[in-house]
């Protein structure tokens, strides 16, 4: 099968890449196994060595790579190449935080300690939509420990794919650590169940993870999945209107509108919700919508058509349940995937489009009466990744924060993951952390050694 790396902002294809056989497979796990043997046995500090010398390329590169990701998903350039520059914070982050994070944990009381170790090759299944990041963000804590990674990237962007993994290689990485891993989704099943295979972590959509992490607990293997959010975004009456609509366009439509944490579901106080709204709607028609490569473009094309074409569908849908339109909400004629920004209010919170996570440039507006009301619909999802509250009341921002189901919720801020914070979801969003102290320790052996005598 081929794989084809397509340019969101013309439809043209770029280059085709073709998935790997039931042989290749086969040697790549074993590459990855071997590695891990010799790996997991370096120094730490030859490891996080490793980490500086990936933070120093990625610096150099970014220009580079941030035109990579641009052709192959679409996002604007100066997106993209703070994308790759995140991607080099991270690096750096867990080359001179790693040590702390792993240390062994003394258990008082016992003469004991718990210690934490590599357990072997991790199969990644990651997105499109943040080709680096998302990538980089999983490998550089598992590599910190020991751990070698064997990585399913999406079909789209098999470019940044390759150029990940030679990028790993260029820092000084063995063969075997970073394995690109082209491989269809039919021949997922074998990998998960190969005993090369020691845990999994996942990126993507509710169902598609929920199978795989069945598929995982069948054979007894830990999974860390990340399935998406429909971020809420509470404003209250004594919110700092102003910033609370200038972050909210920005968290909604900030890499093309296409983030699992963002904001989605806007619920505002009644009392302001009127003015609100209208500084809303002349904020998001006010993005510049053109050509990604260009510097003062602020929302790029979709990733691909069917995202478009689902975009489509969800809206026209929502209409139909009494949703109206307060702009945007039509495709852009011309090449490329490009669509609307799109403001809609009055659609029902059982409506499909206020349940389903949207990858597409639509704001949901709504209004609530009382506190309870408001943290009553930010829950009304199976949805649990993160979510804003906006108030200048800091005791009531912290009381609602307290109640809403989410794995972060932002206060007088906007939705977002950081190298030095653990980053994952609750309910339908998944289960497992990235990132952090706790990120660094998922996917270990967290081993007990006690001392007799």
């Amino acid at each position: 099968m081929m794989f084809e790396s397509r340019n969101p902002a013309t439809g043209q294809v770029i280059k085709t890449y073709p998935s790997l056989t039931t042989g290749e497979i086969d040697k790549k796990l074993d590459l990855a196994w071997k590695a891990w043997k010799t790996w997991s046995n370096t120094k730490f500090a030859e490891r996080t060595a490793l980490l500086s010398r990936m933070a120093e390329l990625l610096e150099a590169r970014v220009e580079t790579y941030a035109q990579l990701i641009v052709m192959e998903m679409g996002k604007p350039i100066g997106e993209a190449q703070a994308e790759v520059k995140k991607a080099a914070s991270g690096c750096r982050h867990f080359a001179e935080a790693g040590e702390d994070y792993l240390k062994p944990m003394a258990i008082p009381g016992l003469n004991a300690k718990v210690v934490y170790e590599s357990t072997g090759p991790v199969f990644g299944i990651m997105p499109w939509n943040l080709p680096f990041w998302q990538v980089l963000r999983f490998f550089v804590p598992l590599a910190m420990v020991g751990n070698t990674v064997l990585v399913k990237h999406a079909e789209t962007v098999q470019g940044c794919a390759a150029a990940l993994e030679q990028l790993v290689r260029d820092a000084g990485g063995p063969e075997g650590l970073y394995v690109n891993f082209p491989i269809t989704r039919e021949a997922v099943p074998a990998v998960i169940a190969d005993a090369r295979v020691r845990s999994l972590t996942v990126t993507g959509s509710i169902p598609v993870g929920r199978l795989i992490a069945q598929i995982a607990g069948q054979h007894g293997k830990k999974a860390v999945l990340e399935l998406g959010g429909s971020d809420p975004f509470l404003v209250f009456e004594d919110a700092n209107l102003d910033k609370a609509v200038a972050m909210g366009v920005l968290s909604r439509y900030s890499n093309n509108a296409q983030s699992c944490i963002a904001a989605k579901r806007f619920y505002v106080a009644e009392s302001i919700a009127d003015k609100y709204i209208a500084a809303f709607v002349e904020k998001a028609k006010s993005l510049k919508v053109g050509d990604p490569m260009k510097t003062d473009t602020q929302l790029g094309p979709l990733a691909r058509a069917d995202i478009r074409t689902n975009t489509e569908r969800q809206v026209t849908a929502a209409k139909g349940l009494g949703a109206k339109l307060l702009t945007g909400g039509a495709s852009i004629d011309g090449p490329g995937y490009y669509y609307a920004p799109t403001v809609m209010t009055g659609l029902p919170g059982n409506a499909p489009l206020a349940q389903e996570e949207f990858f597409g440039p639509v704001a949901l507006m709504s209004t609530f009466k009382t506190e309870q009301e408001a943290i009553d619909l930010a829950n009304s999802t199976d949805y649990g990744l993160a979510a804003t509250v906006w108030s200048g009341d800091t005791d009531r921002a912290a009381r609602v924060a307290g109640k809403i189901e989410a794995g972060a919720v932002f206060i007088n801020d906007f939705v977002r993951s950081d190298p030095r914070a653990p980053f994952g979801g609750v309910k339908g969003s998944g289960f497992g952390r990235e990132l952090g102290a706790l990120g660094a320790r998922e996917l270990t052996n967290a081993k007990l050694i006690f001392t007799g005598g």
